[in-house]
């Protein structure tokens, strides 16, 4: 039945995606849904390098007597660390049903100090401002879940000054990679399977929408990266403004590795601090978040060779404005 209905959702959207309006309400309402989903909160619970890293910068940055705003609280775990810090007050906001949820575990756990509100961030308001914003606004492909705009909004309508986000600073990377041999999905116009051709599809390769172009995959499906990831992007959500993205990259790198390529690893760290990073990194971490595979045709590198590629996203929130290309 979920899936009926996102699938209805996702049709309507294709109608309506020109309009601002309907483009966001589309996302409200399916993001609502998918984060609703018990089994969703239980790998996010279960991703214990995660949970370990939150609690580590809750108790090291929740100050005694802080007002503290959770942001998209799901089950509320993110409040329920920040309460042992003896905060005046922690806003847990929640706009999906889950929120039920989160009370039921709070009032189990003999936690008084929240309030939990059941809205959209862009409509909460106090008459107190916080201390600090907590939040896990952070999908696969790091934006893809609205982090930037409703932690700006949020940020200039509640937040002190001098107030903390956390996490607030991120490092994106982008590396040609490998993946083992039973993971790679070739483009169709690429495929042969027992002498039947697929090339008829090759008009194809003009209009590889994001959706179609990018394989979500787990960091043991990695073989090897064929060169140093190239950090593209670091910014700090205290300071910037969506503005400050910038949308073209232009890379290049050196190749490490005599390799097959099936196209642009994407990872990012998570910086709580100088002592506390969470990467996705897919060689040295497994957490609960895909990985993004930005599928290229198939080529072949060797050690020394210079590659040029690169990236745009018009709109990092949007998936369907992302683009990328090896230049050679």
């Amino acid at each position: 039945m979920r899936q009926l209905i996102l699938n209805s959702l996702g049709k309507i959207y294709n109608k309506v995606k020109s309009s601002e309006y309907f483009s966001k309400l589309y996302y409200s309402v399916a993001n609502s849904s998918y984060f609703n989903s018990f089994l969703e909160q239980e790998k996010m619970l279960a991703d214990k390098g995660r949970m370990d890293a939150y609690h580590k910068a809750i108790t090291a940055h929740v100050k005694k007597d802080d007002v503290v705003i959770d942001l998209g609280t799901g089950t509320g775990i993110l409040s329920f660390f920040a309460s042992k810090n003896s905060p005046k007050k922690i806003y847990a906001v929640e706009h999906g049903a889950i929120i039920e949820s989160a009370k039921k575990i709070a009032a189990h756990n003999n936690i008084s100090c929240i309030e939990f509100v059941n809205t959209n961030s862009k409509d909460f308001t106090s008459d107190e401002k916080a201390d600090i914003i907590i939040h896990e606004q952070i999908g696969a492909l790091l934006f893809d879940e609205n982090m930037n705009e409703n932690i700006i909004d949020l940020r200039d309508r509640m937040l002190k000054l001098g107030g903390k986000i956390l996490p607030g600073k991120f490092e994106v990377y982008l590396v040609p990679v490998k993946l083992k041999k039973n993971y790679t999905v070739p483009f169709i116009w690429e495929q042969e399977i027992h002498g039947i051709k697929y090339d008829c599809f090759d008009e194809l390769k003009s209009d590889i929408s994001a959706g179609y172009g990018i394989l979500y995959t787990r960091p043991e499906n990695i073989d090897c990266f064929l060169s140093e990831p190239e950090k593209i992007l670091f910014f700090d959500m205290e300071t910037m403004s969506d503005k400050d993205i910038p949308r073209h990259f232009s890379i290049k790198s050196k190749i490490t590795k005599d390799s097959e390529c099936n196209g642009l690893c994407f990872f990012f760290d998570i910086i709580f601090d100088d002592e506390n990073i969470l990467s996705t990194n897919p060689l040295t971490s497994s957490t609960h978040w895909n990985i993004p595979i930005l599928r290229t045709e198939s080529m072949h590198f060797k050690t020394g060779d210079e590659i040029k590629y690169s990236f745009e996203w018009k709109d990092p929130a949007d998936l369907s404005t992302y683009k990328w290309k090896f230049n050679n």
